[in-house]
C-alpha cells in the first residue's frame, strides 16, 4: 500500500506549507498584486493541467485497451490497461487536492467572478460537480474490481464509465472557459462598445444593467478603487429593478459555437498528450529489451497518430471560429500589424490566399471612429490598442505551436507508413521507439503553448470585451510569501505524485498482479 501512502503526503505536505504561509508576516503589500495574481492562477492551472492530462489524455485510452485485449484475449494488453488505471487514480488523487485549490482560487482572488459563477457559469459548474462525483465515485471501483467480475465486460463498463465522467468533466470546464472568451448571451452589447466585435448570440442578459455595472467597475477602478469590493446582493441589486435579473436563459453557455468546437479541441488535445506520453513509456520498455511491448507501441502509435489528423481538422474549425468571435486575437496570431492577406489561412478558410484579413490598423480605426466612450475615454480605442501590445509574444508563441503540431503530424505519418510498409525501416526498426521521446515532447509542449496563446491571446480582457483583470480581483493585496507558499506546496504534491506513479510502474501492487 505505498502508493497510498505516498499519496496521503501530498496532502500532508500541501497542507504544512499553507499553514506556514498563514504565519508569514506579510509585509509586500506595496507589489503590483495584480500580476503577482495573474502568474500564480497561471502556474496554479498548469500544474494542476498534468493531473488533467493524465486523467483525461489516459482514461479513454485504457477503455480502447481493455476493450481490444478482451475481445482478442490480449493479456499484455489487458494487463497494460491495468497498470495505466492505477497510475490515472493516482493522478486524480493529486487532482482533485490542485483543482480545489484551483478554484477556491478563482472566488477568493478573483471575487467579481462570483457574479459569472452565479449566473451563466452556474450551469456548467453544477454539472461538472456531478461529473466530478461519477470519477470519485468510480476511481476505487475502476482499480479494485480487475478480475473480480464473472464477466470482465462488466470491468469495461466501469472504464468506460469513468473516462466518460472525466471527459465530461472537461467539456463543461472548457465550456466555463469558451464563455469568458466569447460570451455569448450578450448579443449587441460588446458591439455598442467595441465596433469591430460581432454579435454574441441571443441576447438573454439584461444588458442595460450589464453595461451599469461595467460602468461603475471602471469608475471604481480608475479612481483607484477594487470593484470587487462592491460585488454583493445590497449593491448589486441597485442596478436591477423589480423582477428583473441579470440573465433569462442558464443554457446559453451550451449553445455558443466556439464552445462546441473548443470541447472537441481542447478535449483531443488532451488525449493525443496522454497517448503520447505512454507511448515515450513503452518506447522505454522497448529499447531496454522488452521486445513484447512492441505490439502496444503499434497500436498506441495508430491511435496518436489518427487522432492527430482529426485534430488538425478540429484545429481548423477552431481557427475560423478565433475570426468569427476574437478579432482582436485573430489578428493577434496572424500577426497582422497591417490588413493584409494571411496566405495559408486565407487558403484554407475561403480558398483564396490573397484574402485580405482584418490588421490592428482597421479595427484601431473603426475603434477611433465609432468606439464607446465611457467616463471621457473611448475605451475601444484604448484596449484595441493594448491588445495589439501582445503582439510579439502570442505571433511567435503561436508559430512555434504550430510548427511543432505539424512536425509531430509527420512523425505520427511516419508511423502509419512504418505498420503499413512492415518492411519500410529494414532492420532500423529502432528509429520509431527513439522518435516516441521527441514526439511526446512536442506534444506536450503544443497544448502548452495553445492553452497560453488561447489565455493571453483574449488580454487585455478577463471576459472578453466585457471586463479587465483589475475589475475581478480581490481587494486584499496578494504577497510574494503566499504565492510562494503555495506554489511550493504544489511543487511538492507534483514531485509526490511522479514518485507514486514511478513506484506503481515499477512495483505495481499485489492486488494489480493477481486481480
Amino acid at each position: 500500500m505505498e502508493y497510498i501512502f505516498v499519496q496521503f503526503h501530498i496532502y500532508y505536505f500541501s497542507l504544512i506549507y499553507l499553514l506556514i504561509g498563514m504565519y508569514i508576516p506579510d509585509i509586500s503589500f506595496t507589489i503590483d498584486y495584480l500580476s503577482t495574481a495573474l502568474w500564480l492562477s497561471a502556474l496554479g492551472i498548469y500544474f494542476h493541467a498534468i493531473s488533467i492530462t493524465i486523467v483525461m489524455g489516459i482514461s479513454p485510452l485504457i477503455a480502447i485497451l481493455e476493450f481490444i485485449g478482451l475481445y482478442k484475449n490480449n493479456d499484455l494488453l489487458f494487463r497494460l490497461a491495468k497498470k495505466l488505471s492505477i497510475v490515472v487514480v493516482v493522478a486524480f488523487g493529486f487532482g482533485a487536492a490542485t483543482g480545489t485549490l484551483v478554484e477556491f482560487g478563482l472566488i477568493q482572488v478573483w471575487n467579481t467572478s462570483l457574479l459569472i459563477i452565479a449566473s451563466f457559469a452556474f450551469a456548467p459548474l453544477f454539472f461538472e460537480l456531478v461529473a466530478f462525483t461519477l470519477e470519485a465515485g468510480l476511481a476505487i471501483a475502476l482499480v479494485y474490481t480487475w478480475g473480480r467480475f464473472r464477466n470482465p465486460w462488466m470491468h469495461w463498463l466501469i472504464t468506460v464509465s469513468y473516462a466518460f465522467g472525466a471527459l465530461l468533466s472537461g467539456a463543461l470546464i472548457t465550456s466555463v472557459n469558451s464563455w469568458i472568451q466569447v460570451p455569448w448571451g450578450v448579443g449587441d452589447l460588446v458591439n455598442k462598445i467595441y465596433p469591430w466585435a460581432p454579435i454574441y448570440g441571443p441576447q438573454v442578459v439584461d444588458a442595460q444593467a450589464l453595461l451599469e455595472i461595467k460602468r461603475a467597475a471602471l469608475r471604481i477602478t480608475e479612481a483607484g478603487g477594487v470593484f470587487s469590493s462592491y460585488i454583493n446582493p445590497d449593491v448589486l441589486s441597485k442596478f436591477f429593478g423589480e423582477g428583473r435579473r441579470l440573465l433569462y436563459d442558464p443554457w446559453i453557455t451550451f449553445s455558443s459555437p466556439y464552445t462546441i468546437v473548443s470541447i472537441y479541441h481542447q478535449l483531443l488535445a488532451t488525449f493525443i498528450a496522454g497517448t503520447a506520453w505512454v507511448l515515450a513509456g513503452l518506447a522505454y520498455k522497448i529499447l531496454r529489451g522488452d521486445e513484447e511491448y512492441i505490439g502496444p507501441f503499434k497500436l498506441v502509435a495508430s491511435i496518436s497518430a489518427l487522432s492527430l489528423m482529426i485534430q488538425g481538422l478540429v484545429g481548423h474549425e477552431m481557427g475560423v471560429n478565433v475570426y468569427k468571435y476574437q478579432p482582436t486575437k485573430f489578428a493577434l496570431l496572424a500577426g497582422l500589424i497591417s490588413s493584409g492577406p494571411d496566405p495559408f489561412a486565407g487558403l484554407t478558410m475561403f480558398g483564396d490566399p490573397n484574402y485580405v484579413f482584418d490588421g490592428f490598423d482597421r479595427l484601431i480605426e473603426e475603434a477611433a471612429r465609432g468606439g464607446m466612450v465611457i467616463n471621457g475615454v473611448n475605451i475601444a480605442l484604448r484596449d484595441t490598442m493594448a491588445a495589439m501590445t501582445n503582439i510579439s509574444i502570442i505571433y511567435p508563441m503561436y508559430m512555434t505551436k504550430i510548427s511543432l503540431a505539424v512536425i509531430s503530424g509527420l512523425i505520427g505519418i511516419f508511423y502509419l507508413i512504418c505498420f503499413i510498409k512492415k518492411d519500410f525501416l529494414r532492420g532500423r526498426e529502432s528509429i520509431q521507439f527513439i522518435l516516441a521521446y521527441p514526439y511526446a515532447f512536442m506534444l506536450t509542449l503544443v497544448p502548452i503553448l495553445g492553452w497560453a496563446v488561447r489565455e493571453i491571446g483574449r488580454k487585455p480582457w478577463t471576459i472578453y470585451g466585457l471586463f479587465y483583470p483589475e475589475e475581478v480581483i480581490t481587494p486584499i493585496p496578494i504577497s510574494h510569501y503566499v504565492a510562494a507558499t503555495i506554489i511550493g506546496g504544489i511543487l511538492v504534491g507534483i514531485v509526490l505524485m511522479i514518485y507514486t506513479i514511478y513506484r506503481v510502474l515499477v512495483k505495481p501492487p499485489s492486488f494489480l498482479e493477481s486481480g
